[in-house]
């Protein structure tokens, strides 16, 4: 008995770009010199699969990130676990041309200051692309959430109050006035080349410094007011936020490869709008 269905040909010989699956959790270990962090990971891997094949051998590609796992390896970061996934599928799956990896994990930052030690969270991306005939891409990234202040509506609260009150107009051009928040989160991916390998915590900062944090666990009450007033001095949209994570990457992390693509992504939830504001810079370091 043939017991091999996904070999058998399909009734459509419609080849298709990326099968495979998601939502696959499982606990990493990375060891950065004498740091090690424990990660709760969830991953999704895709491959191709030819017009002739009626679908993926699905226990093989949970298999190549299993058999990762169970053997408790410690690894330098998520991206090179991606890498390894993608390469074990293609060895596995002699029928693919095209490999595809993508994992996230929550991670705790402490940091500690005159007000006391705090726990952030950010989300680590790591992200493998593999053909058979053209060289491997690898991501490391994050995920940030902060928040923004729109400039847009401080601006019309600041023509009313001056209409309102002239006799108080030069006092409020002097100082922040009211807006609306939003949550904004910040995404930033770069390219990991021969030539640089990109630190994870680096762009975690980069990121922070711009939309800052939400309150962190251990943060006195008010700091949530601190944050407030930080960035309503400096009120954004979420294309002042790519372009000035774009700009703080540059400063900052000067020495990423010229030719890494870079993706900046800032979507923020706006609170009196039915809809979400998204901005996005896609591109090579160089171009920044």
């Amino acid at each position: 008995m043939d017991a091999d269905v996904q070999g058998r040909k399909p009734d459509s010989s419609l080849p298709l770009s990326r099968v495979g699956i998601k939502g696959l959790k499982f606990p990493v270990t990375i060891r950065r010199g004498s740091r090690e962090i424990l990660l709760s990971a969830t991953a999704e891997v895709f491959v191709d699969i030819p017009g002739d094949r009626k679908g993926a051998d699905l226990s093989e590609i949970t298999s190549s990130v299993s058999s990762l796992v169970l053997k408790n390896r410690d690894f330098e970061g998520i991206e090179n676990i991606t890498a390894q996934v993608c390469r074990m599928v293609l060895d596995k799956l002699p029928y693919v041309m095209y490999s595809e990896c993508r994992m996230e994990a929550d991670y705790f930052v402490r940091s500690g200051s005159m007000k006391g030690s705090t726990l952030n969270l950010s989300t680590l991306i790591g992200e493998t692309k593999i053909t058979r005939s053209e060289e491997e891409v690898d991501f490391i990234g994050v995920s940030v959430q902060g928040i923004n202040a729109c400039p847009c509506t401080m601006e019309k609260e600041r023509s009313i109050l001056k209409e309102k009150f002239p006799e108080f107009s030069s006092a409020v051009d002097s100082f922040p006035i009211i807006t609306h928040n939003q949550r904004n989160r910040v995404m930033i991916k770069v390219q990991n080349t021969r030539k640089k390998q990109v630190e994870a915590d680096s762009l975690i900062a980069v990121a922070r410094a711009v939309v800052g944090q939400p309150v962190s666990i251990g943060a006195k009450s008010e700091s949530d007011a601190d944050l407030i007033l930080r960035q309503h001095l400096k009120p954004m949209f979420v294309e002042d936020v790519v372009r000035e994570i774009a700009k703080k990457l540059k400063s900052d992390i000067p020495d990423i490869d010229p030719e890494a693509f870079v993706i900046i992504r800032s979507e923020s939830e706006e609170s009196v709008h039915p809809h979400n504001a998204f901005a996005e810079f896609s591109g090579r370091f160089k171009e920044i």
